[in-house]
Order: structure tokens, then sequence, then C-alpha cells
């Protein structure tokens, strides 16, 4: 897909600030049609894209919830008529937590968002995507479905299975011959964004890691960028900033991971 002029995308998670209120500016200043939501902040989003020549939607959508994205995909639908970009942005992170610390609720609750919400979305907008002449479902799923890391075990647990998601139905499109809809996996590394802070449970670990990406992440915009130039050149993989250095680690160094992670840890008094 190398001109988004005139596409219909879905951006979920795009209200306010990070990577999915980027990605809706970028999809806006390039043309496309754009449709997006999330709890709070979408006012912030509007007014970045307001003028833009394009037809917008937003809607105050719980990904967690699927009576809320039945809706939300049906009213997209509704407006356009049909999808041709859905990247399934909306994402939490549970926080500084020891994995006995962590409940059943909390489980449940990241689950819901992070990787229900990106298989309900699918499922929710797939009949359309499929039925376009050029098409892209993007999934962000992040260097912790590559590298697993310790006190985030629930957020590597997503992340992990929103990768396998991803790999699986890209193998089930090249087996039946599907070439008009591509799907692809986005691994952010460093990404400046307020992710941990959000994070329900905070702590000293949660602090640092925040001040962290803040120093060494790049920017909301570069990271969209990444990911719109991957779309265009039908990158199945897409890594931004540290992504790929991580994913080379984890294949190469499998059972030194422990100890390469608590150096690092320690560098960084995380």
């Amino acid at each position: 897909m190398k001109d988004f002029k005139n596409k219909v995308a879905v951006v979920t998670g795009a209200g306010g600030s990070g990577i999915g209120n980027a990605l809706v500016r970028a999809l806006a200043q390039a043309g496309a049609h754009v449709a997006f939501c999330d709890i709070v902040n979408l006012e912030k989003t509007l007014e970045d894209i307001k003028n833009c020549p394009i037809q917008v939607y937003s809607e105050v959508v719980d990904i967690g919830n699927k009576e809320a994205i039945n809706k939300f995909a049906a009213n997209v639908l509704g407006k356009f008529g049909h999808v041709d970009i859905l990247i399934n942005n909306a994402g939490i992170a549970t926080g500084d937590r020891k994995y006995e610390e962590m409940t059943d609720e909390d489980f449940e609750k990241i689950t819901d968002v992070n990787y229900w919400g990106v298989i309900r979305s699918t499922k929710a907008f797939y009949p359309s995507l499929i039925s376009r002449p050029e098409s892209a479902i993007v999934n962000i799923s992040s260097t912790q479905g590559i590298l697993a890391a310790p006190f985030m075990v629930s957020y590597c647990t997503t992340k992990f299975a929103v990768r396998g998601f991803s790999d699986s139905l890209r193998v089930e499109h090249q087996i039946r011959n599907i070439k008009n809809l591509t799907i692809h996996t986005v691994h952010p590394g460093a990404v400046a964004t307020n992710i941990s802070l959000n994070a329900e449970h905070q702590g000293e670990r949660t602090r640092n890691f925040h001040k962290l990406l803040q120093k060494r992440g790049v920017t909301p915009d570069k990271a969209a960028s990444v990911i719109l130039n991957g779309i265009r050149k039908k990158r199945s993989r897409i890594f931004i900033s540290d992504g790929r250095v991580q994913d080379i680690l984890a294949r190469l160094f499998p059972s030194a991971l422990h100890r390469i992670i608590r150096l690092v840890m320690k560098s960084q008094k995380l």
C-alpha cells in the first residue's frame, strides 16, 4: 500500500497523545479518512486534525468490551461504507508488580484490552478489509512480545499473544493465497509515551522506567512514521527504536537473557 490518500483508516487507542494520536495525525496529513476511538481525550486528537480536508469519525470506546467494539465497527462502516486499514494500537500496562502480587482481575483487565481487543476489533472489521482490493491489519505488539521481561508477566503474556495471532493469521493468508490484505506486527522498543504513568500499579521501578523512556525513547511521531513506512513497504514485522536489537538478543542468547536483563536493570536502576 504505497498511497494512503482517500483510504479509510481505523486506529484504536488514539486519544490525546502517544502513538495512536501520532498515527491519526500522520494518516490525516497523508489524505486518509480516519476513524478512531479511546476512552478519553478524543477532543485533543480531533483538534490536531481539524484543518485536514478529510472525513473523520471518533467514538468513546472501551476496547476491552466486546459490545462496544462491535458498535464502533458498525458505526464506522455505516459512515464510510468500508475500511482499508485497521491499526490495533490500544493497550495498557499493569505496572510494577511481582507475579504473586498480580490478581486474577489484573490479568483479566489487561488481557481484555491488549489481547481480546485486538482479536475482536480484527473480527469486526475483517469482512470489510478482506473485500478491499488493497488493505492492511496492523497489530501493535511490543519488544516484550519478543523478549520476556521481569515484573511485566501479564503485559508480556498479552504482547506475545498478539504476536502469535498476527503471525498465524499471516501464514494462513499465505497458505490461502490472500494477497490483498497484508498483516503487520509492530514491535516498539523505547518510545516516549506515558504508558508507564498510566499503569494501575505504580512504584519506584515504574517511575524510573518512565524517565528512561522519555530520555532514550523515540517520539510518537517517529514511531508513527516508521509504522506507516512499514505498511507502504509491506513489511511483516516492523521494529521501532531498539526493537530490532532486542529481537536479535532474544534469538541469539535465549539461555543468557536473564543475565543480560539483570545487568541492564542494574545499570538503569530499574
